[in-house]
Order: structure tokens, then sequence, then C-alpha cells
């Protein structure tokens, strides 16, 4: 994976084009390169996994054909072959496709990218992201063009003038945990969405844009697929597959092991296939969480490079997160992964293999049984068996009653109003200034629904085709890592396993003590050559970066507290802020909404000092 940049367009006053290079080196330590005519620049950056080809970039075909991608193609030697170039770099397949089968030849791959390429000397420049989101790519409008690039302040640099907030995109932040859609955290600058090409069309007067979807949305389940042995047949291979493909490299890939089970299967694959390092986060103190990874990490015979996260860590890693990715933050999972990354990338791991997309793909998450059972798919809805439904995702440490509490009230609300992530906030929306206060403060909208009037379709649609994207980007995936030099990659996204999941109904991957159905199958079909596997559990842990465990270090909570007051008055009641901050200091504890505001505050502060 690689850092790309690029200006489309006549050069103009006020593009940076040193500071968009500085921005995206992170991405590809192995190199920065620079290329350009009277229309179009292109910078891009390398992290080398593989040497087939031409690898350097940009890729010029000496026709007025020039691209440059971040990402991989991990089924190259498929499309060598559908192209009749056997030996062709990844670039150069992906100009060449372009080339001879538009946008629609994207629907061929199997990987992640953000890819900008030119056809011919005269035509329009395609800005294209991969189906699920998985790498980067922003876009805005200058004088002359248009700016683009994997990184925030790649394209703020191109564009120049100043970066204006963009309410909306603090808005999506607040109530999804990052931008959504073509929204960033900046006024006049996009996203390209998953499964998007922006086409950029020179004109007399400067550019046509063009945004179209190359990659269809999820269809309805195929009639008549099943779950039965056969099919897990093929799902088992779909996945061994994927992370076959994904090991590949000349540096060393590890596995991402959380102690949960998609992760766990993802190593059990990679283990067979030769992989034998994994990689691990907990917290200081954390023994349940780290014990569990180690107790993973045994049972596939792997070596295990685990990091323990201090309070300390925690602050300082948020201040570099922020003002190097641009991006203000709710949760502070993602300062956990880049610190993970980090440490990742100082022992010379190049890749990792994570179990992103399972919950998406398989309804994992409980929003799933939830909506499954409101709609009496496990029985009256008034008389279910609260104590199978077992531990929620959040306040899985609060005990088996409160849990049956937790759920009977979920189910018992209205059918029409979905639990939403924003609702968190609640109890310290008055701290808010508008319109972010009312964002939070609007009443729950109906759950999705789609043409089928099935709730559990139109949830999994939502969750694809929205909300992994935007996951990926922030919460978990590539801010996290690829900018400090190390590849993520998830095996569940790979083309066959997202194919042999939507020709499937939800419903049959949802139980009520359940989600994943399928993905579970696979843990016993590898306990069979591993037995040490059929003894582990998989319980929910409480596993959680927020801001009470910063407090356990009183002088890092200081710091937070400062970045937190540093935030313009304009976002936050500063007043009432810095008021609940030393209640918050007194009490010794927070709440999960005030953690999420104190940093969503202190990412704000961050970023108007930076």
């Amino acid at each position: 994976m690689c850092g790309v940049a690029a200006l489309v367009g006549a050069p103009h006053i006020g593009a940076d084009v040193d500071a968009a290079a500085a921005a995206i080196a992170g991405r590809g330590p192995d190199g920065v390169t620079r290329w350009s005519d009277e229309s179009l620049l292109l910078v891009s950056s390398r992290l080398g996994h593989w040497d087939e080809g031409t690898a350097q970039q940009p890729f010029v075909d000496g026709r007025g054909g020039v691209a440059a991608f971040n990402g991989e193609l991990f089924n190259l030697v498929e499309l060598q072959d559908v192209l009749g170039r056997p030996g062709a770099s990844e670039v150069e397949v992906l100009l060449a496709g372009v080339q001879a089968q538009g946008p629609e030849f994207l629907r061929r791959v199997d990987g992640q990218f953000a890819l900008v390429a030119r056809c011919t000397a005269e035509g329009p420049v395609l800005l294209a992201r991969d189906r699920f989101g998985i790498a980067p790519l922003y876009w805005a409008q200058t004088p002359g063009g248009v700016a683009a690039g994997s990184d925030l302040g790649a394209v703020l640099a191109l564009r120049g003038g100043d970066a204006t907030a963009n309410p909306a995109g603090l808005t999506a932040i607040l109530a999804e945990w990052a931008p959504t859609g073509e929204l960033t955290p900046f006024e006049g600058v996009h996203q390209v969405p998953p499964g998007h090409v922006v086409t950029v069309t020179p004109s007399p007067d400067g550019v046509v844009l063009g945004v179209a979807r190359w990659v269809p949305p999820i269809g309805d389940p195929r009639s008549g697929a099943t779950c039965d042995e056969a099919a897990l047949d093929a799902l088992e291979r779909a996945v061994r597959d994927s992370v076959r493909a994904r090991l590949r490299s000349t540096g060393t890939v590890a596995c991402l092991l959380s102690g949960g089970i998609d992760s766990t299967i993802v190593g059990g694959f990679a283990r067979e296939e030769g992989a034998d390092l994994g990689l691990a986060l907990c917290l200081q103190g954390d023994d349940l969480v780290g014990e569990r990874q180690r107790e993973v990490a045994d049972a596939l015979g792997m070596r295990l490079v685990q990091h323990e996260l201090t309070p300390g860590e925690v602050v300082d890693t948020l201040a570099h997160y922020v003002s190097t990715r641009r991006v203000p933050l709710v949760r502070l999972g993602p300062v956990g992964m880049t610190a993970l990354a980090r440490r990742a990338a100082r022992g010379g791991i190049r890749g990792v293999l994570s179990g992103e997309g399972a919950d998406e793909l398989f309804a994992g998450y409980d929003s799933y049984r939830l909506l499954a059972a409101r709609a009496g798919a496990f029985g009256d809805p008034k008389r279910l068996p609260w104590a199978a439904f077992g531990a929620p995702e959040f306040g899985a440490d609060r005990g088996p009653v409160w849990a049956r509490s937790y759920w009977r009230g979920l189910v018992a609300f209205s059918t029409g109003a979905g639990a939403r992530r924003v609702d968190i906030l609640r109890p310290v929306a008055d701290l808010l200034r508008p319109p972010l206060r009312e964002a939070v403060l609007e009443p729950a909208a109906a759950a999705p629904m789609d043409g089928t009037g099935d709730p559990l379709e139109a949830r999994r649609r939502l969750d694809v085709e929205n909300l992994l994207g935007a996951y990926l980007l922030t919460v978990q995936g590539d801010h996290a890592w690829m900018e400090e030099g190390v590849e993520l990659r998830p095996p569940y996204l790979a083309a066959p396993v997202a194919e042999w999941a939507s020709a499937r109904p939800v419903t049959q991957f949802v139980r009520i003590d359940q989600g994943k159905v399928p993905v579970r199958a696979l843990l016993p079909r590898l306990a069979q050559r591993r037995p040490a596997l059929a003894g582990l559990g998989f319980a929910k842990a409480a596993f959680r970066v927020d801001v009470s465990f910063v407090q356990r270090d009183p002088a890092a909570f200081d710091r937070l507290a400062e970045y937190a007051a540093a935030c313009p008055d304009r976002f936050v009641d500063h007043d009432a802020l810095t008021h609940r901050i030393e209640q918050v200091r007194a009490a010794g504890a927070c709440s999960e909404a005030e953690s999420e505001l104190l940093t969503f505050a202190a990412s704000l502060g961050i970023l108007a000092n930076s």
C-alpha cells in the first residue's frame, strides 16, 4: 500500500506540493516520487509488499495514460490474464483495465485501493475507491481544478486557503464515530464514497465533475441459498484463499489477535498457511483481555507481540493522531490501534491481517438480534427468554441481571426506533453548541428499511455501504495503521467472501444468543486440526480505551483536560465544559457520555492549535 496526492487542472497559487508530499510520506516509507505535465500533478509514496512488474509510481504508459494508486490487488495474476499482460504491475493493470473497460473493470478486482488515473492525455481523470472503502481518497475543488489524496492534510495543502470546520462532518463524527458518505471534518473537502468513482473532466471554465457507483449496491439474497455443510465448505475455501492472498509480502505480515472469534479464525487459517506471528493490544492492568490474547496465540501456536497501552501513551497518541490525520475523534479506540501500529512498525511488521468486516457482512452486531427479536424471529417479543441473549456488546461486565433488563427494555421499544450511537451523548448534549446539540437531541428516526420491507436486510445494507467505510477509515483501519507505514488487510472483505455473505439472508446468520453464525461455524472446523482452539471461550470482554482509563494517571488526565479546554467555544460551551472537567476530576471517574464529550473536545482543541 502507498499514499497518493494529485492536482488536476491548471496549477494555481497556494498549492503547497512539498507539504502534500510530506503528508503522505508516512504511508510510504520506501520513497516519494512526483510526476507532472500541463494539466496533472501526481505524488506517490510507496510501501512495497512485492516487486512484480514495474512497481514505480506514478506509472506512465507513454501514450498519455498515467496512474498512481494506494492499495493491493490480491488477484493480480487473474487480472493480468484477463488483460493479456503477464508480469504487469498492479498500477499498470489498473490503468490498462480502465482504459479497456472503463470503471466497470474495477468489479473484477479483489483488493483494496484508491486510484487516480488518466486514460489519455486529453481525457478525464478518474478518482476511484474500493468497494468497501478500505483505502481512503479525499478530494476538493481548487480555483483551477481538483486536489485529491489519501490524506486530508495533503488535500488541504494542495487546495490552499483556510481549513474551515464542516458542521455536517462533525455531526457525523458525533453520530457514527466517523465521517460517513462524502463527508469530512472540513468545508469543501469530500470523500470519494466506497465503491464510487469521481470523474474530473477538464473544460474551458475549469473542470466538470461527475460522481457514480462503479459497483452495484448489495442485491437481494439469492433464493434458495443456504448455510448447509456444502455452503460452509465454500465459505471456508473463500476465507482460506483470502488469508493466503493477504499473507503475500516480501516483508513481515502479522495477524491481529484481539482475543475475539473473528481474528482467531483469521489467525487459524493464517497459521495453516505458515504465518506464525500475532499482534495484540491490551490496556495496562487489564489482565482479562491480555491473558485471553495469550491463550489464543498459544492455541494457534503463534509468537505474540503484545503491546500494553498506558494512560500517558493514550494522550500522546491522541495528539499525534488528530494533528496528523486531521480527523477529530469521539472515542479513543483509534488511538489504541495507532499505538499498536507504531509498535508494529518499530518491529519491522509491514502488514496486519484483521477481523474487520465480519460483523457487517455476517450480522455480528447486537442490533441485528434486536431487530430480529422485535420482528418475532425468536418468538413473542413480549415473552422471550431474556437470559438467552447473553451479555450485550456494551456493559458485558455488569452481570446477567442487568443484561436481561437491557434486552427486555430495548426489545420493548417501538419497532420503528433504532438504537443510535449518538444517544450515548444525550446526558451531555447541553454542553454542545448548535447545530451539534440538535443532532444529539433530535428524535430517533425509524429503523432503516429497503424495498423488501425487511429491517435486517436494510440494516446490513446501511452497515456495509455507509458505516463500514467510515469505520475502516477512522475507527479501526487505514488512518490508524497505514499512516504509520503498516498495511491493514481484512480477509473477510475479500470479494468472494463478501459475495458468499450477500447471497444469503441475514436471518440465516442470527440466533437469539449470537450473530455471525456461519463465521462461528468455521471455528470447530479449525479445531479438528488444532484441538486447543476448542477450549477457547469468546465471551464479550469489557475492553475499551476511554477517558476513565486515562484517569488512572492524573498527569495524563490533566494533559487531556488542557487539550479539551482549548476547544473553540463555537463547538462547546467553554465555561460548562470547564466545570464538567472539574467534576470528573473530583469524582475520579466519568460516564461514557463524558468520555465521548472530552475526547471530542480534546480533538478539536488539538486541531485548533496544529
